[in-house]
């Protein structure tokens, strides 16, 4: 009986011991004023339990223990630098991945104009596009501009004629919130000799319904060429009904805008 009474306890032990072997260690908190940045941006891995290690890459690769080990404050001066990050620890599941891209200043921007945002979404008016804060994913954040209309237009003026090739627009996409990304995003260029702005390129957007939860979307379109000019218009088009598989079917979607970066041949 003593043998049974025995063997009852160590098997216990043993599932007590296998219980925490499945515990899974929370992911590290990333620390950053913003994902925008001019010459350099500084980030914080937070974890404090003991006897675990934070583990980074800055290659786009999932972290495992042979990543880098942090140890310090990380410093990204590379534009669109992708940090992922997870914790490890002996006899715990890690944990799981967080990441943060970063994105580095463009061409100069002097002033922005934008269609009217909701006012409970009106941020610092157009100027909250080219502040260089930003990449938040609370709906709440004053970093974005918020938009319940059927286009959305942006004009942008540079300092001066300026080639540009690329252009960063920060998206919000929370589906719970009802905020889509635009069904298309067209990018035109003001002619001098014309008048008027030209159109130059277009990118439309899939909706994928198997997305949940907050996220940050710096969406990037690139020209085929370089256009040389100083205005540049951006019209997105909102998401007029909703589709069938939301809650919100046949209904306008929101449309959440943030920081706008251009980018010349790089």
């Amino acid at each position: 009986m003593k043998n049974i009474h025995f063997l009852i306890v160590f098997l216990s032990n043993v599932a007590v011991l296998s219980a925490q072997d499945a515990f899974q260690l929370a992911p590290p908190l990333l620390k950053y004023p913003s994902v925008f940045f001019t010459k350099e941006a500084k980030i914080d891995l937070v974890f404090a339990e003991p006897n675990t290690q934070i583990h980074y890459t800055l290659n786009g690769e999932e972290p495992t223990e042979n990543a880098q080990r942090y140890t310090h404050p990380l410093s990204i001066t590379k534009n669109f630098t992708t940090v992922k990050a997870r914790v490890f620890g002996k006899n715990y599941l890690p944990s799981d991945v967080v990441q943060a891209t970063f994105i580095k200043e463009g061409l100069p921007i002097k002033s922005a104009e934008t269609t009217l945002p909701n006012p409970k979404y009106k941020g610092s008016g157009a100027k909250t596009l080219i502040d260089n804060e930003g990449g938040k994913t609370t709906v709440s954040s004053p970093t974005w501009l918020g938009f319940q209309t059927d286009t959305v237009d942006v004009i942008l003026n540079l300092h001066k004629k300026e080639k540009f090739k690329k252009v960063l627009i920060g998206l919000l996409r929370d589906y719970g919130s009802w905020i889509f990304l635009p069904e298309k995003i067209a990018i035109y260029a003001f002619d001098d000799k014309k008048n008027y702005f030209q159109l130059l390129d277009n990118q439309i957007f899939n909706q994928s319904k198997d997305i949940k939860g907050s996220f940050y979307t710096p969406s990037v379109l690139s020209l085929k060429k370089s256009i040389k000019t100083d205005k540049i218009k951006i019209q997105l088009h909102v998401v007029k009904q909703i589709p069938d598989w939301h809650v919100g079917k046949g209904n306008r979607s929101w449309i959440f805008i943030d920081e706008i970066k251009v980018y010349g041949d790089e």
